[in-house]
Formats: structure tokens, sequence, C-alpha cells
């Protein structure tokens, strides 16, 4: 039996950084474009040999493969993206943490200063290109790539502090994608985002628990202290 290659910080930061792109804002004929290429059908080939993947992807698939027929795909997958991330929260998946920690506490404060935090400890700040608060799921998605492009420059890199701050990034990203993605596939009218958010959870999940299993790893390598 075939053992699927697990994916690298390299494939977790890419990856990472068009999916921030997707959720972030309305797509052009470009990024259109881009999403229907033999480059994205590749990506996704790939990620199909992970177990935990492959049925997001083949989601997927049946997505992009319906939005090749779909007129105006533009315009109509534009639709989609302000009836879903933009206008009210009765029918939508609101892409802010915020609104994920109960009625009462809608839009609170608490999820965009614990972002705030990991951003700053990154060193990372909000671009003005992008006027959004801190828990945007777009901008998770950006410090957990940036973490892993990271990991991969010596001179940046500190394992000590990286791996802790990716670990906390993702933890407080799974309390409330996991809702998230259920409402995509509840109110997404069309089903790209839907598809799109499941292979993110898929992502997150896989890649918090590669985390666990390598700090595993590291505790059982480390020697008993004798007393």
């Amino acid at each position: 039996m075939n053992v699927a290659t697990p994916l690298t910080a390299q494939h977790y930061a890419c990856l990472y950084a068009w999916l921030a792109g997707l959720f972030a804002r309305e797509q052009d004929e470009t990024q259109l474009a881009h999403l229907q290429s033999s480059e994205t059908r590749d990506w996704l080939a790939m990620l199909a040999q992970q177990p935990t993947l492959a049925p997001a992807v083949n989601a997927l698939r049946q997505a992009l493969n319906a939005l090749a027929h779909r007129p105006d795909a533009r315009l109509e997958l534009a639709a989609d993206f302000a009836g879903l991330f933009l206008l009210s929260q009765k029918r939508a998946a609101l892409p802010y943490a915020s609104c994920y920690q109960g009625e009462r506490a809608r839009f609170c404060q608490s999820a965009c200063d614990e972002m705030h935090r990991l951003l700053s400890q990154a060193g990372m700040q909000l671009s003005a290109d992008f006027p959004e608060p801190e828990d945007h799921l777009a901008i998770f998605l950006e410090l957990l790539s940036h973490l892993h492009f990271a990991s991969l420059t010596p001179a940046e890199a500190s394992p000590a502090q990286g791996e802790p701050l990716r670990q906390r990034t993702l933890t407080l990203l799974l309390t409330w994608l996991p809702e998230f993605d259920e409402l995509c596939r509840q109110h997404d009218p069309f089903g790209l985002y839907a598809a799109l958010s499941q292979l993110l959870l898929a992502l997150v999940r896989l890649d918090a628990a590669a985390g666990s299993a390598s700090e595993a790893r590291k505790d059982s390598a480390t020697p008993a202290i004798s007393l």
C-alpha cells in the first residue's frame, strides 16, 4: 500500500496564502482563470493523495467543474461571496472569529485582542490594503502562511517561538472554523465556497495533528532525568 508523503511547511505556507486570497475578497477575471487552471488542478491532485483531504478535494473539483459551465461566472461568484461573507448574519457565514463566541458577544473584542497579540509576536501587522479586523479568517491564514514560511528560513526561524505561535493560532482558529464550515455548506447556493471551507477545515486539522505528533516525538526523545 502506498503511503502519501506528508505535506511540507512550504506546502502549508502556499496553501494558506492561496486560501487567504480566496476568502479575503471577490475574485477578478485573472484570479478566476487561475482557479480553473492546470496549475490548480495539479495542486489538487497532489492534495488528493492525503487521505484526510481527499473528500474535500473531490468536492472542490466538482464545484470547479460546475463553475466552468456557469454563465457570468465571475459576477455570480461575486454575488455568492457577498451573500455569504458581507451581508446579514441570518443566512451567512461571516468570516470573523468574534461572530462565533456566543450570541451576547457578537463582534466581541477578545478574539481581536488575541489575534493582535499573535500577529505582534510574529512580527506582523495589518495592511492598510485590507481594512478588516484582526479576527478575519484571511488574517488567520496569512499568519499561518507566514509562520510556515519563516520555519523554512534559518535567519527567521525560531522554533521555540514559531511552533508555539503556530499551535496557538491553529487552536484559536479551530474554536470557530467548524461552525463557519457548517454555515458555508448550509448557505452557499452554488457550493464553491462550501467546498473551499471544507478543504480549509481538513487542512487546518491535518496541520494541527502534524504539529502535535511532532511535539510528541520530541517529548519521547528527551532523556529522562535520573534523581
